[in-house]
């Protein structure tokens, strides 16, 4: 059996996330390193990890053999979590898809709206939009982290069914639940605020005056709040 590996920040985030002593669901697990770290390390009493595509999951197969993850590792093909029981799971983790893909997943998942389970998800694009599809499913973000990876900033969040509403601040769809000052907090900011520049400068040139001022003050407000001084 090989040394176990390091995860890298974008995956370490996730793993940061997963209740100790829970049955792990790794939806599009790729190689499997996630699951195969926590099961290593103990920290989760099982893991599944699933893919669409079977190519992933012959390599998922060999990473579990090459670090000795042993039968608490299974792997099973499927689209999302349409082949999946809710008793085979009580963490689920959805990382590296876009915002969209990961929200069809959840939306197609009627077990999901459970108290119980626990959403660890790492979306790689239409944050915004995620973070506004769940709250309108009734799924809150308990808490959110962001890291750089490769030169590039991620943020990772865990959510649970809570069946209202959630409540949330004005820039709650751009910066969700990060919290001003953590490690990766001020970079996220910085990419959010690129993005949110590049929709201003498309709103000026088409001469949306009401959509320019309304990002203007967008992200005067993200500035003061999360990239003081």
């Amino acid at each position: 059996m090989r040394p176990l590996f390091d995860l890298g920040p974008r995956l370490a985030l996730c793993a940061g996330l997963v209740r100790p002593g829970r049955k792990l669901i790794d939806v599009g697990t790729d190689h499997a390193y996630l699951p195969i770290w926590l099961l290593r390390r103990g920290l989760v009493k099982s893991a599944l990890a699933t893919d669409i595509n079977p190519g992933p999951l012959e390599a998922a197969r060999r990473s579990g053999e090459k670090y000795g993850a042993g039968e608490a590792l299974s792997l099973r093909l499927c689209d999302g979590l349409a082949g999946v029981a809710p008793e085979e799971g009580e963490d689920i983790v959805i990382a590296g898809m876009g915002g969209e893909l990961i929200l069809r997943i959840v939306g197609e998942t009627p077990w999901l709206r459970d108290g119980e389970k626990r959403l660890v998800l790492q979306p790689m694009s239409s944050v915004p939009e995620l973070r506004l599809g769940l709250r309108a499913l009734g799924f809150a973000v308990l808490e959110e982290h962001a890291a750089v990876d490769g030169g590039k900033v991620y943020s990772a969040f865990a959510a649970q069914y809570v069946g209202e509403t959630p409540e949330t601040g004005p820039l709650y769809p751009w910066l969700g639940k990060l919290v001003p000052g953590e490690d990766g907090v001020k970079e996220y900011g910085e990419k959010v605020l690129r993005e949110l520049g590049n929709q201003l400068q498309g709103a000026r040139h088409s001469g949306a005056q009401a959509q320019a001022a309304e990002l203007e003050a967008r992200m005067a407000a993200i500035r003061d709040a999360y990239l003081p001084g």
